[in-house]
């Protein structure tokens, strides 16, 4: 028997069982799947025929050291879950204030089970931590004893988010707290046999990709040396943007630009007023600015000159039949959605609250919510921008029309509760200019005064004022999509007409395209760096922020590798365009919020790095793919000379899936390292989780010699093949399928 053959025949029969699972999951939910699929003894069986079939195969041929290495690693990984599936216990226990436990809830097939604990357990006291300024969550902890029935000291023990306590072989990970704060409930997790196995498979796993990616005669440095890869080459284009102007009733630019400093609590933190401004106009009208008014100045016309802006068609109607429906432009303004008293809105926004959640109906909803948002601005609940003392020391921002606590003095609450009104009446309405200035210097010294450390340090403030000043993502994926496409029609003539590209011979043409890409480079770094400093963590906690780094690791390899292979550069521009692109959507939230706890981890950082490293490596597949057959389709070359290109186009792919290949499965085993130290457990057939275990799954079959895979364009489409399935895994699932990684 071939136990090659049946090894990647079980492998593809799982392929087709993971992807089915997550649509199931979809409609019938997690447990249906654990149950009758994920934790099902056929199942089990079906990843035991994988192993044994692999190690059959191992047995039978001569592989290198560290293909061995490799493989004895995946082979130690799925016994580790074997005996965690086995052996290990699970199981949540809730701790309440002077009340002993001694019991924990443990989940079975059959429902929820009481199990007694070997000791007792007391709740010494629960806490909840804040981002300073204000009521988001940072962390929870739980701190507690242990008391067994021989001895007389108690042992003491804390968890909180990402960090567990061991006792006995047993770890206690937070979970959850009852809403009066004197309770908290313990994930529990007793595995004592899986998890040194599992541990040692993932060491071994890291040991082996670093070995075949440097070893001598290995695949990936032999793809590296080879001569038609030299071979493979590609030009420059630019894009101009315009603007218009109109008169309306707004602060001057510069007294706009103060009221943007000021400082309110927005998102779950404390940043400058330009932010929330930015924030509402994208909302509103779709851009970071209406016609040659900045952010900062249609904010301050919404709030001070209300019934001239509400004439102005600054509303963005975003879909087509909402259009039609309310017999309006692209843009409207607030008086044509209430007229004559009646709110146009009104009967479909209705109709979707009554279970009507047609297309038309959304839309409505949507547009409504942003109206709503505009009505709370207005009415000041959105403007928090004074900082008062709670009575347990915390400091919260208020807005005018807030409460403030009682213990804040007298003459502090009459300045927050009048200090815009005196803004607006003589400052505004008066337009005079030194009373202006004079409030909203008051405002900030008051600020500085009573917001203490919630107040962010200055560098900070400068790079969200450089930051918000200068929106170069708009920009760049304009840039970069031109000419990337540019480019890429170039390479695709270059190669079908045999010719050598343009900037290839001319030295001036190559300059300017490399100043080009290392300026566009520059620029996103830039932009990167200055989110770095603001958040104060990696920017990699939401979808719009690992679209950016996606396209920084693009625009990375182009400019490390371009000298080599020229051809890159025209798949960096594309790539990066499109995944700038991306980052644009309406989908995707560019503003900026504190992590939830669980994500506080700097193995976040490193699953995020990781996998992301391996998309933008993987990308760099699907391009040559499409670049191949291209040729294919357009075959205007010798049968001969077409070969040759194709040949080139499969050893470059090769070469990036090594590593790509190397990234994805280190990413992958990060992240459970990741959920074993926050939740418990390595795995949770998550619908992410699974199908990045199918994008490895695939895209690890070429690696294996199979005569199929040397006829270039079988290769190339099957790589086309993997690359929607990691579209799938990085968009589909976050927006089809749902689960705990949608957040990103």
């Amino acid at each position: 028997m071939n136990w090659k053959i049946g090894s990647f025949v079980g492998i593809g029969i799982l392929v087709v069982i993971l992807a089915v699972a997550t649509f199931f999951e979809k409609s019938f939910g997690t447990d249906f799947v654990v149950r009758y699929v994920y934790h099902s003894w056929w199942f089990v069986l079906l990843w035991g025929w994988v192993a044994f079939s692999g190690c059959a195969a191992l047995l039978h041929r001569q592989f290198r050291r560290s293909l061995i290495a490799l493989h004895a690693s995946l082979l130690l990984i799925l016994l580790g879950a074997l005996l965690t599936f086995l052996t290990a216990r699970r199981g949540v226990v809730h701790l309440r204030q002077d009340v002993p436990t001694v019991s924990f809830q443990k989940e079975t097939p059959q429902g929820k089970v009481t199990v007694r604990l070997p000791f007792t357990m007391r709740l010494e006291q629960f806490s909840v931590h804040y981002h300073p300024g204000s009521e988001m969550p940072a962390d929870y902890e739980t701190s507690f004893t242990i008391q067994e029935e021989l001895t007389d000291s108690p042992v003491s023990g804390t968890v909180s988010m990402n960090r567990i306590f061991s006792y006995r072989g047993i770890r206690f990970y937070q979970t959850s707290y009852d809403a009066d704060g004197k309770g908290s409930y313990l994930s529990l997790n007793e595995d004592r046999y899986g998890i040194p196995v599992t541990y040692a498979g993932y060491f071994l796993l890291f040991v082996s990709l670093i070995w075949i990616l440097g070893e001598r005669n290995g695949g990936f440095r032999s793809l590296w040396r080879n001569p038609r890869l030299h071979r493979l080459m590609m030009l420059c284009c630019l894009l101009v943007l315009a603007s218009e102007a109109r008169a309306l009733p707004t602060l001057r630019e510069d007294r706009a630009q103060e009221f943007g400093c000021l400082l309110v609590s927005y998102q779950g933190r404390v940043c400058p007023m330009q932010t929330l401004a930015l924030d509402m106009v994208r909302k509103l009208h779709g851009s970071n600015s209406y016609q040659h008014y900045s952010a900062e100045q249609v904010m301050a016309g919404l709030l001070f000159y209300a019934a001239e802006w509400d004439a102005e068609p600054l509303v963005r109607v975003k879909d087509d039949g909402l259009r039609q429906a309310l017999q309006c432009d692209k843009y409207v303004s607030v008086n044509q959605l209430v007229q004559g008293g009646n709110y146009v809105l009104q009967p479909y926004v209705e109709e979707y609250y009554r279970g009507k959640h047609s297309k038309l109906n959304k839309a409505a909803v949507d547009l409504d919510e942003r109206l709503q948002l505009l009505a709370l601005m207005r009415q000041g609940s959105m403007m928090r921008v004074f900082p008062a003392r709670q009575s347990d020391g915390q400091i919260l921002w208020y807005s005018p029309v807030d409460s403030l606590p009682a213990s804040t003095p007298r003459a502090q609450q009459l300045f927050v509760r009048e200090a815009f009104g005196w803004l607006y009446e003589y400052g505004v309405r008066r337009e005079d200019d030194a009373v202006l200035r004079d409030m909203l210097s008051k405002i900030k010294s008051y600020q500085q005064q009573y917001g203490g450390d919630s107040v962010p340090a200055s560098f900070r403030l400068r790079a969200e004022h450089w930051y918000n000043r200068f929106p170069v993502v708009g920009m760049l994926y304009k840039i970069n999509l031109t000419v990337g496409l540019s480019l890429f029609l170039t390479l695709i003539f270059a190669l079908l007409k045999n010719r050598s590209l343009p900037y290839v011979r001319n030295p001036w043409m190559r300059g300017g395209v490399w100043v080009l890409l290392g300026g566009v480079f520059v620029l996103l770094t830039t932009h990167i760096a200055l989110r770095w400093v603001i958040c104060g963590r990696l920017p990699m906690g939401n979808g719009y922020e690992t679209m950016l780094l996606l396209a920084w690791l693009v625009l990375l390899l182009s400019v490390l590798l371009n000298r080599r292979f020229p051809a890159l550069v025209s798949f960096g521009f594309l790539l990066s365009g499109f995944f700038l692109l991306v980052s644009g959507l309406s989908q995707m939230d560019p503003v900026m919020t504190h992590l939830v706890p669980v994500l506080s981890s700097p193995l976040l950082s490193i699953h995020v790095s990781l996998i992301m490293s391996a998309y933008a490596l993987l990308s760099f597949t699907a391009l040559c793919a499409i670049v191949s057959l291209l040729l294919q389709v357009l075959h205007r070359l010798p049968d001969c000379r077409l070969a040759e290109r194709q040949e080139s186009l499969l050893l470059l792919s090769r070469l990036f899936l090594y590593p790509g290949i190397a990234l994805l499965a280190a990413g992958i085993f990060v992240g459970a390292i990741w959920a074993n130290v926050s939740w418990g457990r390595y795995w949770g057939w998550d619908p992410k989780e699974v199908w990045a275990l199918i994008n490895l799954l695939l895209y690890a079959v070429p690696l294996h010699g199979f005569r199929v895979f040397r006829v270039p364009v079988r290769y190339h489409l099957y790589m086309l093949f993997c690359f929607l399935t990691v579209l799938m895994t990085y968009i589909g699932v976050n927006y089809f399928l749902g689960g705990m990684h949608s957040y990103a």
